[in-house]
């Protein structure tokens, strides 16, 4: 096939998907929850908690759905408000998951009428430590947010409440206890992990590399072809410095830091990281159960959370599974190169593209 050929067969393909998903825009639900925030008090000093009351009620005639994971349900498990501290943004330390796509099962429902309240205590995964005037939002979004088979649209829907305002005197961040020191360069440290366990993160690490590697090698070439374009979108040369950056800075992780790798996690999930706590990892029931190499393998499933460290690429997970990270790579490329399992995808290279 030459070279113009090619580059028509690429464009066609390329209207043909963002067709198919200009169709699909409307999808998701019109009538959808509200959500509001809330506390005892306005003021606290450095030796209170800053416990905050979310309300999610549901004004409809008919039962809504929205996605666990966006809500506190177990936790908060992802990072759902957005907080500033004079103005200023304020950091979510608390852990980002890389998970299954969601099912019908991940999602809670709220019943004509239905209001339900969970109490979170905003220091345990936000960096409180300066004083100051907060201002905190819900903000949950996500292209499942309401149905597990996405919006179908070019941006994510949303959740968001007005803003609560409160005056919190500076404290020590919180977030998860500092892990134990790395192991040497280059080198693997294990918590709670069997000797099985061990033996199976020392290959899916060299997998990790060995696809770090390889993924960063081609971006280097700067050759243009289907297998950028699937999991990062047209090209722009903005956007394809950043991807090159990120495998680069994910490559150099994997073949020189000191990784902890801790087997405790018991969720249904793959793995989960804090990205202002490099490099400790923990695996969770999912990643034992994969293979090491191929599509959300062992092997990719490390690329996904080394790409999650502030440090490396401080990438996000707007979407996961394949086919989400594909509509994503077409209807916003800006967020394909931050979403961590377009990173995952795009290394795995599987089915291999030319």
């Amino acid at each position: 096939m030459n070279k113009r050929r090619l580059q028509f067969v690429i464009f066609c393909s390329l209207l043909v998907a963002f067709l198919m998903i200009a169709g699909s825009v409307g999808a998701a639900p019109k009538d959808v929850p509200l959500v509001s925030v809330s506390a005892d008090q306005s003021e606290y000093s450095a030796n209170q908690e800053v416990l905050i009351t979310v309300t999610l009620s549901n004004p409809t005639k008919h039962s809504v759905r929205i996605l666990e994971w966006f809500t506190p349900e177990n936790g908060v498990e992802e990072p759902i408000f957005t907080v500033t501290v004079n103005g200023e943004p304020v950091s979510y330390i608390g852990a980002i998951y890389k998970r299954p796509a969601a099912t019908g099962s991940d999602y809670i429902t709220l019943k004509a009428g239905e209001t339900v309240t969970y109490i979170v205590n905003l220091g345990d995964v936000y960096d409180l430590s300066t004083s100051g005037e907060y201002k905190i939002f819900y903000d949950a979004s996500s292209y499942n947010l309401y149905t597990e088979k996405g919006n179908g649209a070019s941006r994510p829907d949303s959740l968001t409440s007005e803003p609560l305002s409160l005056k919190v005197e500076g404290r020590a961040p919180k977030g998860k206890p500092t892990p134990p020191p790395p192991p040497p360069p280059g080198g693997n440290a294990f918590n709670a992990c069997s000797v099985t366990q061990q033996s199976i993160l020392t290959n899916a690490r060299n997998q990790a590399k060995f696809y770090a590697s390889g993924a960063d090698n081609y971006l280097l070439t700067k050759i243009f072809s289907t297998r950028y374009l699937t999991w990062f979108g047209p090209f722009d040369a903005t956007r394809y410095s950043t991807v090159t950056t990120h495998f680069t800075a994910i490559f150099n992780a994997w073949d020189t830091a000191g990784v902890n790798f801790d087997c405790s996690c018991k969720q249904n999930y793959y793995a989960y990281v804090y990205p202002n706590k490099p490099y400790y990892i923990y695996l969770c029931r999912v990643f034992w159960n994969v293979p090491l190499a191929g599509t959300d393998s062992q092997g990719g499933t490390l690329i996904h959370e080394m790409s999650h460290f502030n440090v490396v690429a401080s990438t996000d997970d707007f979407v996961y599974g394949q086919a989400g990270a594909k509509n994503l790579a077409i209807s916003n490329p800006d967020n394909a190169v931050m979403n961590a399992d377009n990173h995952e995808y795009f290394a795995e290279n599987n089915p291999s593209l030319p």
